[in-house]
């Protein structure tokens, strides 16, 4: 069980590996600039916001456009959407946020009605797998982050009857953080599915000591609402932003 202090640590100490900072520099309002080769040409900017800090993976040619010094300034402050605007011509594209879950403010959640909630196993489960995979769309399959060919290592569904329903899985980062991703069939949506077996993923991460994360578009109300209902907070702003093309005048 992660909270508090131990939360702040698995947490800011995956975002400090993954960018190559201390886990101490995510309290100042410095920003980290990461010039990125595998972003050159595409005229975008990874804008993150992390506690106080601001990390930015940028196209090489933008970075150099806005007068983006490689490295770490903690005296610089950090960097909003605005103050980058200001510097090269770029607009929001989307924006992630990732809601993490103390184990102290878990609020479990069951839904109503006659539910079988257990958790499954790919190889013996596959068909009940398979048929929900069959009722969806690839939408919502590309929305949830499943690939119907790996399945993920921890997997949660809700039964009506002996039918498969609702799906909760998690995939591991660096194993101290499950990433949540949710499906629900299409006749059972609106009747609170997704946060019961959600909540029931959560409960199994917890005694396993794993931190629960779930990644939203901030667009998409509905799962903002899910994660805020089940204790989550938001820790990690992700924004994405491209070059604004410019209007042919002919």
């Amino acid at each position: 069980m992660k909270t508090g202090n131990e939360l702040d640590q698995v947490v800011y100490g995956y975002w400090a590996k993954r960018f190559g900072c201390d886990r101490q520099d995510f309290v100042h309002s410095g920003t980290l600039v990461i010039k990125e080769e595998e972003l050159a040409g595409t005229g975008k900017i990874y804008l993150y916001h992390i506690d106080r800090m601001s990390i930015v993976r940028a196209d090489p040619s933008l970075a150099k456009q806005a007068g983006l010094q490689e490295g770490y300034d903690r005296d610089s402050g950090s960097l909003s959407v605005p103050k980058l605007q200001a510097l090269v011509p770029v607009e929001v594209d989307s924006t992630f946020l990732d809601y993490y879950l103390d184990a102290k403010d878990f609020k479990c959640f069951t839904a109503r009605g006659d539910f079988t909630t257990r958790r499954l196993y790919a190889e013996n489960d596959n068909p009940y797998l398979q048929s929900l995979y069959e009722a969806c769309t690839e939408g919502d399959l590309d929305e949830a982050a499943i690939n119907v060919d790996e399945p993920d290592p921890v997997i949660y569904g809700m039964f009506d009857g002996d039918q498969l329903v609702a799906y909760a899985s998690h995939r591991y980062w660096e194993d101290v953080i499950a990433d949540i991703g949710v499906l629900i069939h299409p006749g059972y949506r609106g009747r609170g599915l997704g946060k019961a077996v959600v909540s029931a993923l959560c409960e199994w991460c917890i005694g396993s000591g794993v931190v629960p994360m779930y990644r939203v578009f901030s667009y998409n109300d509905h799962s903002c609402n899910l994660a805020q209902a089940l204790g989550f907070n938001a820790l990690v702003v992700i924004e994405t932003l491209k070059v604004v093309k410019e209007e042919s005048t002919s």
